[in-house]
């Protein structure tokens, strides 16, 4: 899962300008530094990414605050640990009822500049709570990893990441084998290995479908 990660994380973060993701849908532009080797002083920007634990939001997380971004969470209550080992400033509850207003009031006392989210679930709940925080704050940025609201406000830039892309060369090529190597890039969530075998992979969609938090769900061959 790393490089589809890295790719989806770069793509998200550091295009500059839109593309096409599919036939009606661009892609974000966010324009966001690429991540340093070097400890990267503040940028004075603010990122919300919403599925914090999930493969492509913990890549997310890791590579932003790699590039100075400070990163505000939203994830389950008992996967804030793992959102704050990826870099996370703060961390909140997707179940919170006060959630939206929590973030809100988190970004204003940042006193940096809100860049917009990336929403690494993509469903229309987490729409609805992308779009009210971007509502309260004068818009912004909205990358998806699936196609984005059809209908946003004209201050909101909505975009579905397009996970090929040559903006991602130059992090491959500068980045990910030497922070992978020294420990500073982490391959998260970890795996759950399934078992080892075709005759395992109905096995493994029925976990999934029960639903897993903070894993990938694997099946060797």
């Amino acid at each position: 899962m790393v490089p589809f990660a890295v790719e989806a994380a770069v793509c998200a973060l550091s295009v500059k300008e839109p593309g096409i993701a599919m036939p009606g849908v661009s892609t974000p532009a966010l324009g966001l530094p690429y991540p340093s080797l070097d400890a990267m002083p503040s940028s004075g920007k603010t990122l919300v990414v919403y599925g914090g634990s999930s493969s492509v939001g913990s890549m997310t997380t890791q590579l932003a605050t790699a590039s100075g971004i400070h990163v505000i969470a939203i994830s389950g209550a008992h996967n804030f640990d793992f959102s704050k080992r990826c870099g996370a400033a703060q961390v909140f509850d997707h179940k919170d009822p006060s959630v939206i207003k929590k973030v809100i009031k988190t970004i204003g006392k940042s006193g940096g500049e809100f860049v917009g989210i990336f929403d690494a679930i993509a469903t229309p709940e987490t729409y609805a709570n992308d779009l009210a925080i971007l509502s309260k704050l004068g818009g912004g940025h909205l990358a998806c990893v699936h196609p984005p609201p059809t209908e946003v406000p004209a201050n909101v830039k909505a975009g579905m990441i397009f996970a090929v892309n040559d903006v991602a060369t130059p992090v491959y090529k500068n980045y990910v084998t030497s922070v992978l190597q020294a420990g500073k890039l982490r391959c998260l969530p970890p795996p759950t290995v399934v078992g080892k075998g075709l005759e395992h992979i109905n096995e493994a969609l029925r976990k999934s479908r029960a639903g897993v938090s903070a894993t990938k769900l694997v099946v060797t061959l």
